[in-house]
């Protein structure tokens, strides 16, 4: 008799690297780290415990070795740290390089593990690109697929990645309500044409679905996004203060228009709602083009994390829009919806 060969245990992953933030979901749970990295230098003073404390935040990879996420937003001087910016593609080695780089991260917080190097863990990878960049989708599956050894303070293995599949990001939030997070069709999402408003950290992207089809026509991406608010927050409280507010202070302040500095907490409400404008602005522009009076539209899903920021303005102009659950996680749970949902 033939021995029995049995196939791979394969393990989907819906992975969303946004210019703001990386999210991951799994079997396992999902997590969210924001998208920065910096080169690593020694700890000199409880280093141990600080690893321990950032999980999957310490990395190696082909190009060196790396402080990710939180742990290189405290430890890396601002001016050394990286992430993407703006348009990133087929000619963008660092570009490509950094999403790889946040996918290792990603799949090191998910699978965290010590096994010996010939052991494997078989991944498939569903994941997305802003409307308006699709056409780098080529090269992103070329960059994530195939064989990629995954080394960091919490974990060590080889990731075989069999497929990856690249749809328009905001297709994500769409598959997250038609499909219910194991794959199954969702019985009580009964609309036909739905859109999605993604409000991202460097881009807001708009798509349309009718009926399982794209339309193009009416999907599309503005170079935008919760940056602009960022700089202006930024650009106000250095001015108060003579002093870079860290990225933590400036977040704070545009979700809760507050601040706590030298003890004592600041209000800056007025100066969030001016800062957050030009956001809300451009994602009304990019609607209004698309969509008109979105008359023709089912539901409009507003997602992403700036969703929040830009909810109220976006439902005073559409009835039918509402702000999705876990907004900030949306795309990457209907990535692996989507996946399980195809899978064989």
């Amino acid at each position: 008799m033939h021995p029995i060969i049995q196939k791979p245990v394969i393990a989907t992953v819906g992975l969303d690297v946004g210019y703001r933030a990386t999210k991951a979901v799994s079997d396992g749970g999902s997590i969210c780290f924001p998208s920065v990295a910096g080169h690593s230098h020694e700890i000199k003073f409880k280093a141990a415990e600080i690893s321990g404390k950032y999980p999957g935040d310490q990395l190696t990879d082909t190009h060196g070795d790396w402080f990710i996420g939180d742990l290189a937003i405290k430890q890396v001087p601002a001016s050394e740290l990286l992430q993407l910016q703006g348009r990133t593609g087929n000619g963008d080695e660092f570009g490509m390089q950094f999403r790889v780089r946040m996918m290792y991260a990603a799949l090191a917080k998910l699978f965290p593990q010590n096994t010996r190097d010939e052991e494997a863990i078989h991944i498939r990878i569903a994941t997305g690109l802003p409307v308006d960049h699709m056409q780098d989708a080529p090269a992103l599956k070329a960059a994530l697929g195939g064989i990629h050894r995954i080394k960091s303070n919490n974990a060590d293995f080889t990731a075989y990645i069999s497929d990856v599949a690249v749809m328009p990001q905001p297709y994500g939030t769409i598959y997250s309500q038609q499909f219910n997070p194991d794959g199954t069709l969702n019985e009580f999402h009964t609309a036909n044409k739905v859109a999605v408003l993604d409000i991202g950290g460097y881009t807001i992207d708009a798509a349309v679905d009718d009926n399982g089809e794209y339309i193009d026509s009416e999907s599309g991406s503005s170079e935008s996004g919760v940056y602009t608010a960022q700089q202006r927050i930024a650009a106000v409280l250095e001015a108060d203060f003579r002093e870079k507010p860290t990225h933590k202070m400036i977040e704070t302040v545009l979700r809760t228009g507050k601040l706590k500095a030298f003890g004592e907490e600041h209000d800056y409400s007025k100066e969030s709602a001016e800062a957050l404008k030009p956001l809300r602005d451009a994602s009304l522009t990019l609607t209004s083009r698309l969509w008109k009076t979105g008359m023709g539209l089912d539901v409009i899903y507003v997602a992403g994390g700036g969703g929040p920021f830009g909810e109220s303005v976006v439902k005073a102009a559409y009835r039918q829009a509402k702000l999705v659950t876990n907004s900030q996680m949306s795309n990457a749970i209907g990535y692996r919806s989507y996946a399980l949902h195809v899978a064989e």
